[in-house]
């Protein structure tokens, strides 16, 4: 009896797996064909021949192709959550207190623009990753709200906090914000031109020494455009 049952539940592990598996499978090829071809262009055919799994799949797992590329945004925001997230949670922190420097808060943003680098031109943020950023911008789908609402707002209004801290207007203002939205541009671009970046510097690849340099830039041009907006205001 007692075999019976082992047996039983064996057989009945082995048959999870699989399935498991195909939702797994599922979800990184869409990534890749959602990136390479958008939602409208790629066709569940797409989708189940680069997953290797069966059509009926979709429906099974995600409700259809729309809940599928739902799951891939959400997946995307949870990678992008769990590699800045803590360090966005040091900026709120620090935000929160009375006594925070300038000094303490440009240090800060300086960590900050290091870690957003980090991930960006690692392997851990990928090109497919990216290009479904891109697209979601240059043409919105109805799940644009879920990146904007549960990534990129919150992160972007945290940023901006701080920057008006340095700059000394309110968070609110427009100044605060397009100087945010400039210093994280200058990260952004050095994803989106990769391949005109390496050309143009001579180099391979994003390795420690590439990613300092863009690092090492981009702090200094941040730094140069908080100062040169005092300046201005004096």
């Amino acid at each position: 009896m007692w075999q019976r049952h082992r047996d039983s539940d064996m057989v009945a592990a082995k048959a999870k797996i699989p399935t498991r598996d195909a939702k797994e499978r599922l979800l990184d090829a869409a990534i890749c064909v959602f990136a390479r071809y958008g939602f409208e262009a790629a066709s569940t055919r797409m989708l189940v021949r680069e997953a290797g799994v069966n059509i009926s799949a979709i429906p099974y797992y995600f409700g259809g192709k729309d809940g599928l590329y739902e799951a891939v945004i959400r997946q995307i925001i949870s990678i992008g959550l769990s590699e800045l997230g803590p360090q966005a949670e040091k900026l709120r922190t620090a935000l929160a207190r009375d006594d925070l420097s300038e000094a303490e808060a440009r240090q800060l943003l300086h960590a900050f623009i290091t870690a957003i680098a980090g991930f960006l031109l690692s392997g851990r943020a990928t090109l497919h990753m990216a290009q479904i950023i891109i697209r979601e911008q240059m043409q919105p789908s109805p799940v644009f709200n879920i990146l904007y609402e549960n990534m990129m707002q919150p992160m972007h209004h945290t940023v901006t906090r701080l920057i008006a801290f340095l700059l000394g207007v309110d968070a609110t203002t427009q100044d605060a914000i397009l100087c945010t939205h400039t210093v994280l541009g200058q990260l952004l671009i050095f994803k989106t031109h990769k391949e005109f970046v390496l050309r143009s510097s001579g180099w391979t690849g994003y390795g420690e020494e590439e990613t300092a340099a863009i690092v090492s830039r981009i702090i200094r041009n941040t730094d140069a455009i908080i100062a040169a907006h005092k300046g201005y205001q004096s």
